[in-house]
């Protein structure tokens, strides 16, 4: 049986299939924008895992404000023979951490908070003051908090729990007599627990429950009218249904996640509102440009303030660095990033297992040759 939470790992494209990598040759691309030929081998590259039934999902590429290429691949649901289409929703897993983390920066920009604010701080009654009284604001967005995960919102076996796991100050009950797996700061471990932390103390500095407020603030300014809260189980016709094995069959993934997106992912969407979420934190609209820059920074290995910022280091073309987010789970693989230097975006959403979405998005920039 296979089971896993939401998960982030930025390393994983450089995994996955390196060798069919080095088998496709190099497409000339102009100065400015990836040409037909690398556009039509991107294509070509989706297809063939599509094929090999690794992949089904949409794929975006623009170029600053301008798309430049979108196809879906695969079926909406494999038991049907429905194709998808590129305005269909997926679950986006981890990247839905992206809005917890500007909401959270929002409260900085507006003077409620500060990156070195603790959890007690906000959380009075946060149970371990261990941890209340040492993990902070900025080691919670860099996952260096030591706050550990919360495995009873994942797996077939925990149905009960996430049942009655439907709030965040729920889920922080759960684990708020827990101290830090490690000395706050010392060490990076990715989880969801922390996010859930934030998305807690984002509801005591608001007034407003984390949906109404990421609606209202992120994702209403961004002009993202089809991303946001939904059940699993939504019947909808353009939502991408995920599967995963259960005891030798295949089911809805619904049986192994949380029911509804929460404060460390799991939001629907679409690739044009992620673009759009893009457009608008370049453009300033959700964030102050000079607290961006510093949240797209690097501050501990991967992470930037909540949002990855990798592809850096001695060596490293700085046309390499990109921003954004990546996730997976259940029947859900998805990457969002950024190239500032080239003003690159690629989005590729996917209702099939990980890591095939991350080689999708990996492969375009590998092919640009910087002039």
């Amino acid at each position: 049986m296979k089971t896993t939470g939401f998960r982030f790992a930025p390393r994983r494209i450089s995994t996955f299939p390196a060798l069919l990598l080095t088998l496709l040759p190099l497409a000339a691309m102009a100065a400015d924008r990836p040409d037909a030929l690398a556009l039509a081998q991107l294509d070509g590259y989706a297809l063939g895992l599509e094929a090999a039934e690794k992949f089904s999902g949409t794929v975006l590429v623009a170029q600053g404000d301008e798309v430049l290429f979108e196809k879906a691949y695969g079926r909406r649901d494999e038991n049907k023979e429905a194709l998808l289409a590129p305005g269909d929703r997926f679950n986006l897993a981890s990247a839905g951490k992206m809005f917890t983390s500007v909401a959270i920066l929002q409260q900085i920009a507006a003077g409620r908070l500060r990156l070195d604010t603790t959890v007690g701080q906000v959380l009075k009654d946060y149970p371990n003051r261990s941890f209340a009284d040492t993990v902070t604001v900025r080691q919670l967005l860099t996952h260096t908090a030591g706050a550990g995960d919360m495995d009873e919102l994942f797996g077939v076996e925990h149905a009960a729990e996430r049942a009655r796991l439907r709030t965040l100050s729920d889920m922080v009950a759960v684990h708020g007599n827990r101290a830090p797996e490690f000395t706050p700061g010392s060490e990076q471990k990715y989880g969801n627990y922390g996010y859930i932390v934030l998305g807690r103390m984002l509801e005591v500095l608001s007034g407003q429950d984390f949906e109404t407020y990421i609606r209202q603030h992120v994702l209403a300014p961004a002009n993202m009218r089809q991303t946001g809260f939904v059940e699993c189980s939504d019947p909808a016709p353009d939502i991408a249904a995920g599967y995963v094995e259960v005891n030798g069959k295949r089911v809805r993934n619904c049986e192994t996640l949380p029911a509804r997106g929460f404060a460390a992912g799991g939001e629907v969407g679409v690739a044009r509102d992620l673009l759009r979420f893009v457009q608008a934190l370049n453009a300033g609209t959700l964030l102050p440009p000079a607290l961006f820059a510093q949240a797209t920074t690097p501050q501990h290995e991967f992470m930037g303030l909540g949002l990855f910022a990798t592809g850096y280091g001695k060596d490293v073309p700085a046309r390499d660095f990109r921003w954004g987010h990546g996730g997976s789970a259940d029947g859900i693989c998805t990457d969002v990033r950024h190239y500032p230097r080239t003003g690159e975006t690629v989005i590729v959403l996917s209702n099939k297992d990980a890591p095939a979405c991350f080689a999708v998005s990996n492969l375009l920039h590998a092919q640009w040759k910087e002039r």
